[in-house]
């Protein structure tokens, strides 16, 4: 199946070119960081890019995976661990939103594996419950970047729902 993909909080574009490079097509980035948004310019100059995904009215119609890296610094171990409900991490609920708005296929979700830990794994539940209520059935795992050959760890939570 060939998808057609939303890429919110796209950074500088990993998930939507590793997509790319399987076959799969980007119709619309959205980022507000500057210096990612160079990046996405240059990486993707005929895809759609949005600044701020509070402000996207909705996803494109055609639409059938969104994916999603959403800011974890409320969520790190490293970071403020103000936990789901945090003022960035909090930003999964503008994903939330826009699939109440336009139900698509398939979500995919990156973040980082403190967020299993903190506060007992709620940003976990909440995501969980969230996407259950719109009718998805979900999965996640754990998965280390050098698992595919790169020089370092970086481990990394994928939630997938359908």
């Amino acid at each position: 199946m060939k998808h057609t993909i939303v890429g919110l909080f796209a950074g500088i574009g990993g998930i939507e070119r590793g997509m790319a490079r399987g076959g799969h097509d980007t119709l619309l980035l959205c980022e507000n960081d500057p210096a990612a948004v160079s990046v996405l310019k240059h990486r993707f100059p005929d895809i759609s890019l949005h600044g701020d995904v509070r402000l996207l009215k909705r996803i494109p119609a055609d639409t059938t995976m969104v994916a999603a890296g959403f800011p974890c610094q409320d969520l790190s171990q490293a970071g403020r661990t103000a936990g789901i409900d945090g003022a960035r991490s909090g930003l999964i609920g503008e994903v939330i939103r826009l699939i109440e708005r336009q139900n698509t296929p398939w979500i995919l979700l990156e973040n980082v594996p403190f967020m299993l830990q903190l506060a007992g794994g709620n940003a976990m539940n909440v995501i969980a419950m969230a996407f259950e209520s719109l009718g998805y059935k979900w999965a996640y795992r754990t998965v280390d970047a050098r698992a595919f050959g790169l020089p370092q760890r970086r481990r990394r939570i994928y939630f997938v729902a359908s």
